[in-house]
């Protein structure tokens, strides 16, 4: 290297980055060593003013230490950080560089979801996700408060520019208005880029778009504001998807109700002037050209079969790029809770939240500890399970046969899950019976025929017990 060799030593420029660093190090130590809890706690009883910082992950931002004050949760403004911007555009790099192994050509579009707890945790690694899609980065801000953003130039890029349809939550609707108009200013300055359609997929697609609208009737001026529009969510004052609520009712027969639901309910664009304007149409012209859905998983919490979120916006999305597309797109997980980032395809996800779940013993005695209420959060999982199945297609045999033999051969754990909620457990074996029966798991004749003699066997118990 030019800053480093063994006969010059460190030149100047390095010298300053490892001092700069060695003092962010020992700033940060400091601040993790002081605390105002104390303090604090002592002020609000004393009826004093109490001033409020910026709360959060510790890792992620450094910056909330010390503790000992009010908190508020996130600022807005502030998102994207420059952390976040720069993990982001990582994340997007790994996304990119998948498919072109798979595949062997650059995705046309990406599909991506915005959610508002997980940006405001992160601070808008999604976010910066999106930018670098686009060839955009965080420049500068004119204040604290107020992030500039700029073209990288194609030269510096050296790929094209990939088109985005991103499909925001209410919650993030609600939380982040100021990102909504950012991105809508940011898709406007990228589709009027002086470049070739072949290096500026956003572009060519905006320009098709607006042709289509024109046809069907829209003025010159909604044609072109819509036409630059990539952001899709809920009605006003409306959330979630619905899916979740099919998967728990078994209301639905086919899969193609579940991508429905999904364009019925997120199916509202939101542009410079139209805030939940119903767009269909729309929505289903961007559903056709998605080549990737991504996702990313933030909290050490959970993994993609421990929350209904995930089977409902990147298994619904999935669901309905399908049918509209006519063939599946890709998947893509990008696990951003360590400093490595690691884009996955969603089946090694779904593999890994149940190996370290729902198959690890030690987790099942964990959740056995917990007095009805470990059994119902278990059998809550066999329904993530099956609504992942639904959605993605991606739940290999041996994952259900495996829930099979861990939770209703063993003799003893059949006897722990029923004292521990019997009702919960019954709900276990109707989902494994229902996954063999809506063709999601191939299970052999003496698998079906166990599962119907647990059912009975524990419908027995419930009702002598009524």
């Amino acid at each position: 290297s030019d800053r480093f060799s063994p006969a010059h030593g460190i030149n100047d420029e390095l010298k300053k980055d490892f001092i700069d660093t060695l003092r962010y190090g020992k700033r940060v130590y400091d601040k993790a060593m002081e605390s105002h809890e104390m303090e604090g706690f002592l002020k609000v009883i004393s009826g004093e003013y109490l001033p409020a910082r910026l709360a959060g992950d510790m890792i992620r931002n450094p910056e909330v230490l010390p503790s000992g004050y009010n908190m508020y949760q996130f600022d807005p403004r502030m998102v994207p950080s420059r952390t976040a911007a720069d993990r982001g555009a990582k994340i997007s790099e790994n996304t990119i560089e998948e498919y072109k192994l798979q595949f062997g050509k650059y995705p046309r579009s990406i599909a991506i979801i915005l959610w508002g707890l997980e940006t405001s945790r992160t601070q808008g690694e999604t976010v910066g996700q999106i930018l670098n899609y686009l060839g955009v980065r965080v420049a500068s801000r004119k204040n604290v408060f107020q992030p500039q953003y700029e073209i990288i130039p194609y030269e510096e890029l050296k790929r094209p520019r990939i088109d985005v349809v991103v499909n925001m939550c209410g919650f993030f609707r609600d939380m982040f208005p100021n990102l909504i108009d950012d991105l809508n200013r940011i898709f406007k300055m990228v589709a009027d880029l002086e470049e070739p359609e072949e290096v500026n997929f956003f572009k060519a697609d905006t320009k098709r778009i607006f042709q289509k609208l024109l046809q069907e009737g829209y003025s010159r001026d909604e044609a072109e504001e819509l036409s630059t529009a990539r952001l899709f969510g809920p009605a006003e004052s409306k959330y979630g998807t619905g899916i979740s609520k099919l998967i728990e009712t078994k209301n639905w027969t086919d899969e193609k109700q579940i991508g429905q639901k999904y364009i019925e309910s997120l199916k509202y664009v939101y542009s410079k002037n139209c805030r939940g304007k119903s767009a269909p149409e729309l929505f289903n012209i961007h559903l056709q050209a998605v080549d990737i859905v991504s996702q990313i998983r933030s909290s050490h919490e959970y993994e993609v079969t421990d929350l209904d979120h995930y089977y409902e916006y990147f298994g619904g999305l999935s669901k309905s790029v399908e049918m509209v597309k006519g063939k599946k797109a890709v998947v893509y997980i990008t696990d951003t809770t360590g400093e490595m980032l690691e884009t996955e395809t969603v089946d090694k996800s779904i593999d890994r939240g149940v190996r370290t779940r729902l198959l690890n013993p030690k987790w099942i005695d964990g959740m056995l500890e917990h007095k009805y209420h470990g059994v119902q959060k278990i059998s809550k999982r066999f329904e993530n399970i099956l609504g992942l199945a639904a959605t993605t297609n991606k739940v290999e045999n041996w994952i259900f046969g495996s829930l099979l033999h861990t939770y209703v051969s063993d003799e003893d754990m059949k006897k722990r899950m029923k004292e521990n909620n019997r009702w919960a457990y019954l709900s276990m074996i109707e989902t494994l019976l229902e996954s063999s029966k809506r063709g999601y798991w191939k299970a052999e004749e003496n698998e079906i025929k166990e599962l119907e003699r647990a059912y009975l066997e524990v419908e027995g118990d419930i009702e002598d017990r009524s």
